[in-house]
């Protein structure tokens, strides 16, 4: 007679080939790593990933969409650059990212690099700070994970080197700009390229020759409020020289190019006649990537005094006067693209 013997498993080796076959499937979906680089194109037009020797500095923060339900709204990483050959990060296949880049252009030689702020370690403060106060040191290397990232970076906000030291500024006198990339979905052997904006302006500011008395002027701002520039004289023509500003708004100057309010204003007093002192303000629009130039005369025998602005962008070229007259009615007028 034949005898049939059944072994029985026990429990623990049947749950541990489940959860080994388990694991393999996993394994299996798990997304894997993909290598991308970095390129640039719009107002900075260079898209080569070549070694930069030239000072300037990239801020870049990653977000991704976690949770595949596109919201990219969770942080991957952040760095910060001065070679866009070390630009180089590793992005798990099967999500989508967004890419947030800010440029200093020579931010080497105009930011502050140190201990800002009591920090225990130096590195750059704004706008390449971080949420967590710290300032970030340059290591041409993406950092990884969830809750730190580059906080200042849509910010005009820059922590500006002085002898000795440094100074903040809301409208320093620094080259910016900033892009943005949504949606991305890795690919091999792709190329992140991020269209950057050049989100500063203009400006120069001139007072004309200014007979028989002093020609005082000043440009402000009521948001931020400052000053940006005052200046006097009397015989001698003065002239600032052309100047660029960063916006105190970056995001805003690069996703929808709101202009930025100004003030000029200028009193004149005669050394003749106090009948001929006057004085005057006009709220004028500095706009993104264009140079406005500010020209200041006055004529007190004509009791007459004058601001001239002359805008100067591509494909844009127009002169517009504006004329004080002696009984304070202001009279403008846009003359055509000069000949």
């Amino acid at each position: 007679m034949k005898r049939f013997i059944i072994r029985l498993f026990p429990l623990a080796v049947l749950l541990c080939l489940y959860s080994c076959n388990e694991n393999r499937i996993d394994a299996s979906e798990e997304p894997e790593y993909i290598t991308m680089r970095f390129g640039f194109d719009g107002d900075q037009s260079s898209t080569d990933t070549k070694a930069s020797s030239d000072g300037n500095l990239y801020g870049i923060n990653v977000l991704y969409d976690s949770k595949k339900d596109g919201n990219i709204d969770t942080r991957y990483a952040y760095g910060l650059f001065d070679n866009k050959q070390d630009m180089v990060i590793q992005l798990l296949s099967g999500y989508k990212y967004e890419f947030r880049c800010t440029l200093v252009k020579n931010g080497k030689n105009t930011l502050y690099y140190g201990q800002y702020g009591g920090n225990t370690y130096p590195g750059y403060a704004n706008p390449f700070q971080t949420n967590t106060a710290s300032s970030t040191a340059l290591t041409n290397s993406f950092v990884y994970g969830s809750s730190t990232y580059l906080s200042g970076i849509r910010s005009g906000d820059a922590i500006i080197k002085t002898t000795g030291g440094y100074v903040e500024q809301s409208i320093p006198s620094i080259e910016r700009y900033y892009g943005e990339v949504t949606g991305y979905a890795p690919v091999v052997g792709g190329i992140v390229t991020i269209p950057l904006k050049r989100t500063v302006f203009g400006v120069r500011f001139m007072i004309g020759s200014v007979p028989e008395g002093t020609l005082g002027a000043s440009c402000t701002l009521s948001s931020p409020a400052s000053t940006i520039w005052q200046a006097s004289t009397g015989n001698n023509v003065y002239d600032s020289g052309a100047i660029i500003y960063s916006f105190p708004d970056v995001y805003n100057c690069w996703k929808n190019e709101t202009p930025l309010s100004a003030n000029v204003g200028w009193t004149f007093t005669s050394s003749v006649f106090d009948q001929w002192n006057q004085n005057g303000t006009q709220t004028v629009s500095f706009k993104r990537n264009v140079l406005t130039t500010v020209t200041i005369g006055c004529t007190p025998d004509n009791a007459t005094a004058n601001l001239l602005l002359t805008e100067e962008s591509i494909g844009e070229n127009n002169n517009i006067y504006l004329y004080l007259n002696s009984d304070g009615i202001i009279v403008i007028g846009v003359d055509p693209d000069p000949e």
